[in-house]
């Protein structure tokens, strides 16, 4: 069974991911700032060095006996020593230490006593300047002067963190206000969110949201108007049934018992005949999702036609496929398909009188595939061709017994595979001319 990721939170995923980058690009400043300082205070002590040695008075270097330097107890940062031009040292800032004279005159590191030291050298008046400096005194100088421009970042990072986790929070707040909106709407309440004062990227998961809600508004009042619609007229034929039971029981001989009984087993039918209705018009419902598969469109209605036979014949009305049918296919669900067709075949047999006709044909036309049922019946006049397809719709004056559902039914079906549904006169007789035209 596969394991379920577990997803952290977007505010924290945003805290983690820009406190970090912050901290780690902070820190890497910070770093190449160090080394920078640190690189830069090392070539300020040399500078020291260089213009200490060319500051010194010109009597240092004189020809005159060794003159020592100060206090071995004062602080010797700096030596400072000077050799005549016959190699005689002339002078010495510190007795304790006393660095070999270097060969060259310039920048160059001597070791003693354990000690490094930065040396540099020159010439001066005929005579060799040396001006030296531990390192270790100067990498102490240099890291402390390195470590104090780093005291900022002690400052800047808290203040980023801080600004971070304010600027994320204020992002968010939009979120969780519709969070919340959402959080305290009635289960019944379909009106939509607010959309205004929202961020360019959320104003279309709003919408989305808005259009969702819309859709489901519209199916629950659907659900409440066929459930209402529904209790409506299953009322009537249950009170029927209930009445002609009774009538049944206080039948006094065989005969009438006889046709009380034929009566009630036509209301059970016509009973089941709504019920069964009801059904398929609740599966058919507009927004249910089916997958499609190419359907033969003569062959079902091959397929109808010998189904309705029965029906037909026994009304003496021929039923049959135009001979002029196309072998045509559209891509759509079988099973409602053969209900569409199922329904318009049923009407038009029951809405033709004795030795009518009913074609049912399949053509192409205008590039678009047309399903097609014309019969010999009484039509629809033109003012009702747009209620007929209304729940429970019957026309009056009519002697057709039916539950009202059927064209209902053909709606849906056709909405569900893109297809529109069309009434006329019959062209050539009198008549109903049905059409279900699919899109190219």
């Amino acid at each position: 069974m596969p394991v379920r990721q577990q997803h952290r939170p977007l505010r924290q995923q945003l805290l983690i991911w820009l406190l970090g980058g912050m901290l780690a690009s902070t820190l890497l400043a910070g770093g190449v700032l160090y080394l920078q300082v640190y690189e830069e205070a090392s070539e300020l002590f040399d500078y020291q060095l260089r213009q200490m040695a060319v500051s010194l008075p010109a009597q240092l270097v004189l020809p005159t006996p060794p003159v020592w330097g100060p206090d071995p107890e004062e602080d010797q940062d700096i030596v400072v020593q000077a050799w005549a031009g016959s190699g005689a040292l002339l002078y010495r800032s510190s007795t304790d230490f006393l660095l070999p004279r270097a060969a060259t005159a310039a920048f160059h590191t001597v070791t003693l006593k354990g000690d490094t030291w930065r040396v540099f050298g020159m010439v001066r008046h005929g005579r060799y300047v040396q001006v030296a400096q531990p390192t270790s005194v100067r990498q102490e100088l240099a890291a402390g002067l390195a470590l104090r421009s780093l005291l900022p970042f002690g400052v800047l990072i808290p203040a980023l963190a801080l600004l971070i986790w304010w600027v994320v929070g204020r992002a968010l707040a939009p979120l969780q206000r519709v969070a919340d909106a959402l959080h305290q709407r009635a289960p019944d309440p379909m009106q939509a969110l607010p959309n205004t004062d929202l961020p360019p990227e959320i104003r279309p998961l709003v919408d989305a949201l808005n259009a969702l809600l819309q859709r489901l508004d519209q199916a629950m009042s659907a659900q409440r108007a066929f459930v209402a619609d529904a209790a409506h007229e299953l009322r009537t034929p249950l009170a029927a049934l209930k009445l002609q039971l009774q009538l049944s029981e206080r039948a006094s001989d065989e005969v009438q018992r006889k046709v009380a009984y034929t009566k009630l087993h036509e209301r059970l039918d016509r009973a089941t005949h709504l019920v069964q209705q009801l059904l398929t018009l609740a599966r058919q419902e507009p927004g249910e999702v089916r997958p499609f598969a190419r359907v033969d469109l003569r062959a079902l209605a091959q397929q109808s036609v010998a189904e309705h036979s029965t029906l037909a014949d026994s009304r003496s009305i021929d039923l049959g496929v135009a001979a002029d049918a196309e072998a045509l296919a559209v891509q759509g669900h079988a099973d409602s398909l053969r209900i569409l067709l199922g329904n318009l075949v049923n009407n038009a047999i029951r809405y033709t009188p004795p030795g009518g006709r009913v074609d049912v044909n399949v053509q192409r036309s205008n590039g678009q595939t047309v399903l097609s049922i014309l019969d010999t019946g009484c039509g629809i006049p033109a003012d009702e061709r747009a209620r007929v397809f209304d729940r429970f719709y019957r026309r009056e004056g009519s002697d057709v017994t039916g539950s009202g559902l059927g064209l209902a039914i053909v709606q849906n079906i056709a909405a569900q595979h893109g297809a529109t549904v069309e009434l006329a006169d019959n062209p050539m007789a009198s008549g109903l001319w049905v059409r279900v035209i699919f899109r190219a």
